[in-house]
């Protein structure tokens, strides 16, 4: 008997086909689903991607900094409204 899998993939190729686009090649017999493998060593001085992921770390940076910077500072606002009252204008 046909493997649930095999006759599934057969089924959705054919549903594709009908529906007008093109089946994408099946995979080969010894590539696991979902594993990927380790993609190859680049050369030494061939870093594409490293200001990409440099630009990303700085605006993490930046926003963890003023997501801090603002838990501070509501925090100095609600303790001085507290242990100061009337040095705060009223607003609204």
């Amino acid at each position: 008997m046909d493997d649930p899998e095999q006759r599934l993939a057969e089924a959705l190729r054919a549903r594709a086909t009908q529906a007008g686009h093109p089946a994408p090649p099946p995979p080969p017999p010894q590539q696991v689903p979902g594993f990927r493998s380790a993609p190859p060593n680049p050369a030494p001085g061939s870093r594409r991607d490293a200001p990409a992921r440099s630009l990303q770390a700085q605006a993490g940076w930046a926003l963890l900094i003023a997501l801090i910077a603002g838990a501070v500072f509501g925090c100095a606002l609600g303790l001085l409204s507290v242990l100061a009252p009337g040095l705060l204008p009223p607003l609204g």
